[in-house]
């Protein structure tokens, strides 16, 4: 995850670490405290959770039971920690450069060759908001399935700044 302004200068964001997520999950506070709760750092890396939904809609794909891949990336303001029960973003942004849209979709390779999926979409924003949350859906519009979630402390955002999201997700056998 990258931000930056509307000259293209790239921002520092807040990089949390696990004490962060444990007061986050316990208390829903935003903490950001270098080096106690995490780090400043102008490249964001996130953990992710795969929905039990997502799980489903992943295992429908190998059989051939259903063909609408995930290409969607959609961020929002929820502060609820991700759940695998999930089935939607908690706060969806749908307005002022925010909205969901489709991602490049790409194979890569971690491990072993080709085993990751990766989704890059950028957000160009015309209005403020508070980003703490993004999400892998296979529709580009509204509903559909919630394949992966990730909450994160605000990544503050204005009119004119981009946010890039660069989402992966790794095929392992553990």
């Amino acid at each position: 995850m990258q931000l930056r302004d509307k000259n293209g200068k790239v921002k520092a964001m807040f990089n949390e670490n696990a004490l962060w997520k444990f007061f986050h999950k316990l208390f829903n506070v935003d903490l950001k405290i270098p080096f106690l709760f995490g780090m400043w750092t102008t490249a964001a890396i996130r953990r992710n959770l795969i929905t039990t939904v997502g799980k489903k809609l992943v295992a429908d794909q190998l059989g051939g039971t259903v063909t609408t891949p995930a290409t969607c990336v959609a961020i929002g303001i929820g502060t609820t920690a991700a759940n695998a029960a999930n089935t939607t973003l908690e706060s969806e942004i749908t307005t002022a450069g925010g909205e969901r849209g489709a991602a490049t979709v790409t194979n890569t390779t971690t491990t072993s060759s080709g085993d990751t999926e990766q989704w890059a979409k950028t957000f160009t924003f015309t209005g403020s908001f508070a980003v703490t949350e993004e999400g892998i859906l296979n529709n580009v519009t509204s509903g559909g399935v919630l394949v992966a979630r990730q909450v994160f402390s605000a990544v503050n955002v204005v009119s004119g700044d981009s946010l890039a999201i660069t989402h992966k997700v790794q095929v392992t056998t553990s």
